[in-house]
């Protein structure tokens, strides 16, 4: 099948209609896409991204013996390219659409093979990782796929909540389920995440609650940066 252009947001709208996505997790895929594709508008503006393109970049799966040998992905070191624009059509799509299967078992791959079935090859790879995806990338390295686990980390619900009120309420919420043990491996996945971000302000010159002013969930792509 031919791999057509990205779905805009009316395309992406349209899929969570027919798919029958709640309405709770429509609201939260909004705010994943607005704040991941927020931060690319910045980090565009401030001269984009060193990182290869999407399709030099290797995605590695690793094994966690001290978590349950859960698996990971983690980006592999390809190198240095030169600067470019990270594609914001690309974030914007898999942010919208990342949680489109959240009510069936491993969610994001039944997402991954849908979009894959139509074409939609670049979403796939990304939605397929981010429930496990680890950073290994600095500031400078931001891919798209760093975009869009970023937005999924900085959101709660339907809104930007930032990174200590979201890990706040993932470590109650394992608590809640009876895996008090998860703490730590949560508090590691913050800092790891506070790290990128910290990168990310140092790079822009604002904090990412001064990006996140006055976000507009439904209309991100015409916000004009101050």
């Amino acid at each position: 099948m031919t791999t057509r252009k990205h779905p805009d947001r009316q395309e992406c709208m349209e899929f969570l209609r027919d798919y029958g996505t709640p309405g709770h997790v429509v609201g939260h895929c909004k705010s994943v896409a607005a704040v991941a594709y927020r931060l690319g508008q910045y980090i565009n503006a401030a001269g984009g991204t060193k990182a290869l393109p999407l399709d030099d970049i290797e995605l590695e799966q690793c094994t966690r013996e001290d978590d349950g040998r859960r698996s990971y992905y983690r980006q592999k070191s390809t190198g240095e390219g030169d600067s470019r624009q990270l594609d914001l059509e690309l974030v914007l799509a898999a942010g919208l659409l990342h949680d489109m299967a959240r009510v069936e078992d491993r969610h994001w791959d039944v997402c991954a093979d849908y979009l894959q079935e139509r074409g939609f090859e670049e979403e796939s790879r990304l939605i397929r990782v981010h429930m496990t995806y680890e950073f290994t990338n600095d500031g400078s390295h931001v891919t798209e796929v760093d975009l869009l686990c970023l937005g999924d980390r900085l959101s709660l619900e339907d809104r930007y909540a930032g990174l200590d009120k979201r890990m706040d309420y993932i470590i109650a919420k394992a608590e809640r389920n009876g895996n008090p043990q998860a703490r730590s491996r949560i508090l590691a996945k913050k800092e790891q995440t506070r790290t990128l971000l910290n990168d990310i302000e140092k790079i822009t010159g604002l904090s990412v609650d001064e990006m996140m002013r006055d976000l507009n969930y439904e209309n991100t792509e015409n916000y004009e940066l101050g």
